[in-house]
């Protein structure tokens, strides 16, 4: 069986020739590149700091398979790598750690000036699309799939990218709403930065190839699905129905008493039916999480059974009773997937969308940065584990009662 690392290697190696044949800058050209005694060090540094510290680096392998990966990692560096190149190899590490809060980022040497795809882009599992950019919403080409860019399948670019993201267990929700999200970064990361991009299309039944120029950041367009930007924003559908969407539980962006004076306002309001949206809510603090469980919740819970932060918390007034719903995708991670696993294990609503980015069972987070000792590389690896919910680990999110998937 081939695995998702020979595939991604495969890719890359196919995608490089075929740059190289076309004449084309080299996209990685501007950046240095390490020596392989360098390379080998950097990840014997990374493997070592990753074995130490992180709570459970064996959760979806076993320390045999994990080894493996490594000995096959350190194989494939027998040439000189720029820090890209070298970090999309070691971040093959992702699938076998399952860890959202474990990853690894590019220095800020190499943020400006960089070079992009200038199009904003639909990022599912099996297919990319043309997105819509909120300067020009009737676009011609708005939704047309893409067949290829500069020569590599769509199909190449998806399995690349996915096997090069972090994920919560073994699925790839939260992988694929990253992508969604920031396409054009990691498209960068994995396949440079070359000054034009062929993009071949299809739409309505006809190919069309497009030619573009890479763009810089300053010239990246705002999509069309952008958001409002704030944290929270509640409004009311009816004289008895009002939606909540939280888009952060961090301390900064939403307080506890924020939440209390928004629970008071429902019940001012005679609110009878709750819709809450935490679509794209990464997390945050679990105070303010714990908070807005404490006014949803009839009886005493546990946002953590077991790790950090640990502790039964009862009901707060007022406490909402009336009937709630809410709405999750894989941006759903972190504190808000802890919410999640409470309403889920309370029974308290419908839940709605797509497969939560965060685990439903076990979190594993309080992380700490550390840096490569010569890409500098930032490597942020969890050292304690969060359970949620006292049972097997199954590597799943929080699956919603009433599957809908995403408006392309």
């Amino acid at each position: 069986m081939v695995t998702a690392l020979m595939r991604a290697a495969l890719i890359a190696s196919w995608c490089l020739t075929f740059l190289a044949a076309r004449g084309q800058d080299d996209p990685f050209g501007r950046m240095p590149k390490w020596s392989v005694d360098q390379l080998h060090e950097d990840l014997d540094a990374l493997v070592e700091a990753l074995k130490k510290h992180h709570p459970a680096p064996y959760r979806y392998c076993t320390p045999e398979q994990f080894d493996r990966r490594v000995d096959s990692l350190r194989t494939s560096l027998d040439r000189p790598l720029t820090e890209f190149e070298f970090l999309g190899r070691i971040a093959a590490l992702y699938p076998l750690l399952g860890d959202g809060h474990t990853l690894f980022l590019p220095t800020e040497e190499w943020a400006t000036p960089a070079r992009y795809f200038p199009l904003p882009v639909v990022f599912t599992d099996s297919a990319l699309y043309l997105g819509c950019e909120a300067q020009r919403p009737d676009h011609q080409h708005n939704g047309a799939r893409i067949l290829r860019i500069n020569g590599t399948p769509a199909e190449a670019i998806i399995d690349t990218l996915l096997t090069r993201q972090v994920r919560d267990g073994r699925h790839t929700s939260y992988a694929t709403w990253i992508l969604n999200k920031w396409f054009r970064s990691y498209y960068r990361l994995s396949f440079g930065e070359p000054g034009s991009f062929q993009v071949l299309i299809e739409q309505h039944g006809e190919r069309t190839m497009m030619e573009l120029d890479a763009v810089t950041s300053s010239e990246v367009r705002t999509p069309c699905s952008h958001g409002t930007g704030s944290a929270w924003e509640l409004s009311f559908l009816t004289d008895s129905t009002a939606l909540l969407r939280i888009g952060s539980f961090k301390p900064a962006d939403l307080r506890t008493k924020d939440i209390d004076a928004l629970f008071t306002t429902l019940e001012e309001r005679g609110i009878q039916r709750l819709v809450l949206d935490l679509r794209g809510n990464e997390g945050g603090g679990p105070r303010s999480a714990e908070r807005l469980l404490a006014h949803l919740l009839d009886r005493p819970f546990s946002l953590v059974a077991k790790g950090p932060f640990a502790r039964t918390t009862k009901p707060r007034r007022p406490t909402y009773s009336g009937k709630l719903c809410t709405l999750m995708d894989g941006g759903s991670f972190s504190a808000t997937a802890m919410v999640l696993a409470q309403l889920e294990l309370h029974a308290r609503g419908a839940l709605i969308g797509e497969e939560s980015g965060g685990n439903r069972t076990v979190i594993s987070g309080s992380a700490r940065t550390m840096h490569l000792p010569h890409t500098r590389i930032a490597c942020t690896i969890s050292r304690k584990d969060w359970w949620l919910v006292e049972r097997e680990v199954d590597g799943r999110g929080v699956m919603p009662t009433h599957p809908v998937a995403s408006a392309l």
